[in-house]
């Protein structure tokens, strides 16, 4: 699997030198970074994409269990990934911030361990 290589600080494409690919792990966990970054409505090609904070998660009962299924979901239909192997989410009660940590099994057999919260995106090959 390839990809547009990122900047991992802006998300803007990474120009310096031109245009450059990512692959595998790398073009995974970039993926995943847009993937759980974009909030529902945000992108205005189509405003339906994303991940539903506001529509559907904030302020509902149960809104942790609503969370881990759709970040779960957002995971596993991820193209590049094949299984998620481990997944835990936690809200910190006094910031109000998610954090979701996981390890995904991608579909060239590679592990990718990730670690995502409000400020960061934070991955690695195990």
């Amino acid at each position: 699997m390839r990809a547009l290589a990122l900047d991992p600080t802006t998300g803007d494409l990474a120009t310096a030198g031109g245009l450059s690919l990512v692959e595998g792990v790398a073009a995974v966990a970039q993926r995943l970074r847009g993937r759980l970054g974009l909030g529902q409505g945000e992108w205005f090609a189509d405003t339906r994409v994303g991940i539903p904070w506001v529509q559907t998660i904030l302020g509902q009962r149960g809104a942790e269990a609503i969370a881990e299924a759709i970040l779960r979901t957002a995971i596993t239909t991820c193209p590049g990934v094949a299984t998620l192997l481990v997944f835990t989410f936690a809200v910190n009660p006094v910031t109000r911030h998610a954090t979701v940590t996981f390890r995904a099994r991608t579909v060239d057999g590679d592990t990718l361990s990730v670690t995502a919260g409000p400020d960061s995106f934070i991955w690695e090959q195990v």
